[in-house]
Parts: structure tokens; sequence; C-alpha cells
């Protein structure tokens, strides 16, 4: 089992950017002091859900600020940038970081925010997204690049940065569809998963059976990692008293949950997803209390989810940076060290 930190970086109404930013900085330094595995930022544009347009800066930052806690993007929604920079700017990470970049990559779960780059329709992002991601494979691989497709062509560009994880950082893509986990599983990628606990259980099933099955295969994307991460995410909120915790846990899920709705219902569109703090059909559902009662509640959704990561969710909403820390603080103290110990 392994822990760590996953982050919207959202809009504040009672901070600053500059604020918001300096209080993830200071969540990292906390997760790295407490031995958390990673510190993974979502990308996203044109919504409160996200100020973190260009993660690479504030990834930058984090690895600055902390030692052996790795992070990364989850995900480099990659319809969205220049191949040959996006090359470039994830070697640059990865020595930065000394080689403690986890590299999540996708398309961008949203059409609404890929039409602000011109991106027509769900197909052509896709396209644009396998492109890019050959562009970095072919990269990787050479000392000059040649490449000709539909969207990028390069002829003799030099590379003169190399990854320092070999062949290239760990990969993450976020599957919680039938149609993209044979794609996820087959390559040995790791993973997170969205939606509704019961749905969680089988998905992940079904994934190790595919892994097991193709984890011999030759060109598997992800082949330089033993055993992939099966993640989810988790929304959390610890305090010493447990109506304290449960309060702050609802008035900042309601906030996120304006939040990752903003866009589509400002198109007067449905909800993608449910999200309701306690309902069993909730994509994200809220865990509050002191460590003693978040632990059973945890071990519950772990069992029910088969995961063997989990993504802690301390900061949301408008949740004040005190508060974050203190759950973050107390989870690493008084919980995590139990959940170590249960049978795989």
């Amino acid at each position: 089992m392994r822990f760590g930190v996953f982050d919207w970086v959202e809009a504040s109404q009672t901070r600053s950017a500059g604020d918001v930013y300096e209080e993830k900085l200071r969540l990292a330094e906390a997760a790295d002091r407490a031995g958390l595995h990673s510190y993974l930022l979502a990308e996203h544009q044109g919504t409160p859900l996200s100020i973190d347009g260009s993660p690479s800066v504030l990834l930058s930052a984090m690895f600055q600020r902390t030692r052996r806690l790795r992070a990364g993007g989850l995900t480099f929604c990659l319809p969205w940038y220049d191949a040959y920079r996006f090359y470039n700017e994830v070697c640059m990470l990865d020595h930065l970081s000394r080689g403690r970049l986890e590299l999540g990559v996708g398309r961008g779960v949203s059409p609404i925010e890929s039409r602000i780059f011109g991106m027509q329709d769900v197909a052509q992002s896709r396209e644009r997204y396998r492109e890019t991601l050959e562009v970095f494979f072919a990269a990787c691989k050479s000392d000059a690049l040649d490449y000709s497709g539909k969207y990028f062509r390069y002829q003799d560009a030099e590379l003169h940065l190399k990854p320092v994880q070999k062949p290239y950082p760990p990969l993450w893509f976020p599957s919680s569809n039938a149609e993209s986990i044979e794609f996820t599983a087959r390559h040995g990628y790791h993973t997170a998963f969205l939606g509704k606990l019961a749905d969680c259980k089988p998905h992940f099933e079904r994934y190790r059976e595919l892994w097991r099955a193709h984890r011999a295969d030759p060109g598997r994307h992800n082949a330089h990692v033993a055993e992939p991460y099966l993640a989810k995410t988790q929304h959390l909120v610890i305090a010493e008293d447990e109506r304290e915790a449960e309060r702050l846990g609802l008035e900042a899920y309601w906030k996120w949950a304006a939040h990752i709705h903003h866009l589509t219902r400002k198109l007067g569109r449905p909800d993608v997803h449910k999200n309701d703090p306690y309902a069993e059909d909730s994509a994200h559902r809220l865990i509050t209390g002191t460590p003693e009662s978040v632990l059973p509640k945890l071990t519950e959704m772990l069992e029910m989810t088969g995961a063997n990561y989990l993504l802690c969710i301390f900061s949301f909403g408008d949740l004040a940076q005190e508060h974050a820390l203190r759950s973050l603080e107390l989870f690493a103290r008084k919980v995590m060290p139990k959940l170590l110990q249960l049978p795989a």
C-alpha cells in the first residue's frame, strides 16, 4: 500500500492565487516530512476548479522545497501542448527533481476546456494526445527529432536533454471506463479510478487480469515499472473533534462540488458525475472524523475498491490551510501506520 496526495489547486474566495500556491508548497513539505509517496496535481483550464494551468511551474517549486517526495501531473493534458516543448519540460522537471517526477498523461477530461486550445471534438483531442505521446517516446530514443504527423512535424530538431529516469518517468493514466482500461492495463500504466465505490473493484480486477496477460508483451509503454499502482482518491478531513471534522468537511465539499460542476452548469448541461458526500453512488465520497473513527472507514473503502494506492485529498473547496495540514499530520501519525499493517 502506498499513500499520496491529490490536489486540484482550486481558486479561493478568501486568499490570493499566490497564497494558494504557497499553501500547496507547505502541504508538499509536510507530506515530504511525513513520508508520503507522492503529490499529484490536476491540470484544468478556465474553471475555478483549478488555477494550476501550468503544472510544471508549481511542480518545479515543489521539487525545490522537498527531498524525497515524488510529484507530478495527474494528468498533463497532452492535446494542449506542443509536443517538442512538452518533452523538454518533462526532462527539465525530472532533472530538477533528481528523478522524482511522476508523469500522468491524458487527453483532458473536459471538451469544454479543450476548445480553448482549438480542439473541435473528443476525436481530435484523442488524435492529438496520441501523436504527442508518439513524439515524446521518439524523442526519448534519439538525439535529434525527425517526425512527420498530422499535427506535428519536426526535422532534425536537436535534443540536448534526456530524462533522469530511464527510459522516462513512470507513467500514469486515469482510467474509469471499459473503453480505456484495456489500453491502460496492457501497457501497465499506474491508474486512478473516478467513480462510485461499487464499480471500482470490478474495474481493478479486470485491470489486473489484463496486466498479467500482457506484462511480457514487447513495446509496453510502462514496462520499466515492476507493478502498477491502482489508486483511489478520497476527500478526507481529520480533527480531534468528530463534529468539527464533519462541519469543515461538508463546507469544503460543497464548495468543491460547485467548482467541479462549474463549466457544465454555466452552459446549462447536466452534471457528468453525481457528487454527494455520503451517497453510495457518488463519484467522490467524503470521510471525516477523528483518527480513531476515520481508520475503519478508510479500511472499508480500501477493501471495497481493491486499491493498492490511496490518494488523499486533504485540501479542497476553500478549506483553510491549517485544517488541511492538521488532517495530513493526524493521518500520517495515527492512521497511516495502522493501514500499513492491513493484509494485502
